[in-house]
């Protein structure tokens, strides 16, 4: 099977797996949080913080380097699983060793136990490394998804039977540990298995790959978890996790359908390097798609988010407003610019990438250090201005690297934004016609309106991108005999 179809088949298979896992995610979670407090969101945000940049830091960027490489042998595949387990054991006694010290720094003592607890998924995940860098380097994804479903799946389950019973945020933490536990043993159960080699001789260009790559990753969970970091210097436990959730429903399309693309994006591109014009009219294509997508769901989301948080969460959630309606705005340019990293990175630009990471790590932080002083919504309004000030100084060299003309992007993006704006003044308008109604039939009465001005207007003012998602549509939902490979 060609590159082409192999992507085609992964893409097919990944967004099947992403829209069953998000659908019963999303029902469980609406319960959990009506369940939970922002207090125990607050908490587990903190908790969040440490294990996301402890396990970038575990990882070694391994997998990647691995799924990156064209031909491994078996003994070096031995050999990183080997590099693997014992950095990822390390780590993990590190974090629960230094959980004390960590409570202290986020200014809440409750933090050590769940600290501890959550620091298991780091070994766990790293027991399922070359079974996952295996199959996702194969583009293999209809054995992943099956898996993810699962996972995904049976930690909602988890996470509800125990906030059912109480069990606050340790509903959260083990929640989330049962479904790496599950992911894990599907893949070493179904997946490429191998003994581990405690050798590491002849890997060193897998691991050299591997650490430039740790390095940017690191810095880029030190970035986006530094929004935490320095606001609970700032704001309450319960604001904090009033800002999590508005967070997490702002960013859940961005993380989900980026993991997705990502996941695809490096190992089929790091195979097409040397035919570039192939790659530059995909990019393209991946943008305006992106793009069409983005705009409408993200910036819907701000439009509705009065309403969304009074029929989905509850009054208890109600001073999320505001992060709901600030943070959703930022997304698709992440999401948009998001593509073109991946691509850079696919394409080897190892040194660019870390560029762009040190300029992250210098705006971002000091915006969100700045916003924080203002409070809730001055955390939420730093993303709207360190964001295009980050992106100002990285996009362009990453779109000159890639080859793309600025106004071939611009172009890719153009419509979809202007039908975004036309749809959320047409959603803002119909409410002030509308305020009598209640909340549920306001939500759908705003939701369906929004979406028809959004189609109308794309119609009127971009047939193209009408066309690329049709058929796109057609192929995602086209059977092939291939897909069984």
């Amino acid at each position: 099977m060609s590159i082409e179809r192999k992507a085609i088949s992964a893409l097919k298979w990944a967004t099947f797996a992403k829209f069953v896992v998000q659908t019963a995610s999303w029902a469980g979670t609406l319960i959990v949080v009506r369940l939970l407090t922002p207090d125990d969101y607050g908490l587990m945000a903190k908790v969040g913080v440490v294990c996301a940049i402890a396990a970038a830091i575990a990882e070694l960027g391994l997998e990647a380097a691995i799924v990156r490489t064209a031909q491994i042998s078996r003994d070096d595949l031995r050999k990183l699983y080997g590099l693997s387990l014992l950095f990822s054991l390390a780590m993990t006694a590190t974090v629960a060793a230094a959980s004390p010290l960590l409570a202290r720094l986020f200014h809440e003592p409750r933090l050590t136990w769940p600290i501890v607890g959550a620091s298991l998924q780091i070994i766990v995940a790293s027991v399922a490394l070359v079974p996952s860098a295996v199959w996702t380097r194969e583009l293999a994804f209809r054995n992943l998804s099956k898996i993810e479903m699962v996972s995904g799946i049976t930690s909602m389950a988890a996470t509800l039977l125990l906030a059912l019973f109480g069990a606050g945020v340790w509903a959260l933490v083990f929640g989330t540990l049962f479904g790496a536990v599950v992911r894990s043993s599907a893949l070493l159960i179904y997946g490429e298995r191998v003994r581990p080699l405690f050798s590491f001789r002849g890997v060193g260009e897998h691991l050299k790959f591997g650490l430039t790559l740790v390095a940017n990753r690191v810095n880029y969970f030190i970035i986006v978890q530094s929004d935490v970091m320095i606001g609970s210097g700032f704001l309450s436990t319960t604001q904090i996790g009033q800002y999590a959730i508005a967070l997490q429903l702002a960013t859940l399309p961005s993380s989900k359908v980026m993991g997705t693309v990502n996941q695809i994006v490096l190992p089929v591109v790091a195979r097409r390097q040397d035919d570039l014009p192939r790659v530059r009219a995909a990019v393209l294509k991946a943008v305006g798609l992106m793009a069409l997508i983005a705009f409408p769901v993200l910036w819907g989301i701000s439009a509705v988010a009065p309403e969304m948080v009074r029929v989905l969460l509850g009054q208890k959630w109600l001073p999320a407003v505001p992060a709901l309606i600030i943070l959703p705005l930022i997304v698709p340019m992440r999401m948009i610019n998001g593509i073109l990293f991946t691509t850079s990175l696919a394409l080897g630009n190892r040194r660019l990438d870390l560029r762009n990471a040190i300029i992250n790590i210098v705006v971002l932080p000091s915006g969100f250090y700045i916003g924080a002083h203002f409070g809730l919504i001055g955390l939420c309004l730093a993303w709207l201005i360190a964001v295009p000030i980050a992106h100002s100084f990285t996009v362009p060299a990453v779109v000159r690297f890639i080859g793309i003309r600025a106004r071939e992007l611009l172009a890719e993006c153009a419509a979809p934004a202007i039908a975004g704006l036309l749809m959320y003044a047409a959603v803002s308008a119909l409410r002030v016609a509308l305020g009598g109604l209640s909340p549920a039939p306001l939500l759908i009465a705003l939701s369906l309106a929004g979406a028809l001005v959004y189609i109308g207007v794309m119609m009127l003012i971009s047939q193209r991108h009408v066309r690329a998602a049709r058929d796109f549509m057609r192929i995602l939902t086209a059977r092939q005999s291939t897909d069984a490979d």
